[in-house]
């Protein structure tokens, strides 16, 4: 066999460079994609932390409303080990007559408002949180005008 080497004049040389050049633009694009993947999870995991911080901060302001408490209120809620701050302010709302027609009697409810607002850092910058609640507490006694 003869073999005639002179005639491909490098064209394996062209091809493999063409190869090489196909997959380094794949790997800079998946590394891109990658990097844009890690900065969408790093800002939902901060969301995410500023929606927790605000919950778990209602549930605290529910659980201090009370009859006749003096209000508006701000309540300081201490985040721990946590990237969050959180501002909780409790209102008076009112209150309201409730008939209770199985019994024949008027009750009374005291209505609050239980608002947190939560903001959160993380290395995708800052993520804000808002709830309002409203709680209904009964009351013995009726409603002062």
């Amino acid at each position: 066999m003869n073999f005639n080497f002179q005639k491909q004049k490098g064209v394996a040389l062209v091809v493999g460079l063409v190869m090489l050049l196909v997959l380094t633009i794949m790997g800079v694009s998946s590394m891109s994609n990658t990097t844009i993947e890690l900065k969408v999870a790093c800002n939902y995991q901060t969301h995410n932390d500023a929606f927790q911080a605000s919950n778990s901060a209602v549930e605290f302001g529910i659980s201090q409303v009370s009859p006749g408490m003096d209000t508006p209120t701000a309540l300081t809620y201490e985040m721990t080990d946590s990237n969050s701050t959180v501002d909780l302010i409790i209102e008076d709302l009112g209150c309201r007559v409730v008939n209770d027609n199985s019994l024949k009697i008027s009750a009374f409810e005291q209505i609050y408002s239980v608002d947190s607002r939560a903001v959160s850092t993380g290395c995708g910058g800052e993520a804000f949180s808002n709830i309002v609640q409203a709680v209904a507490v009964k009351r013995a006694t009726g409603c002062a005008e």
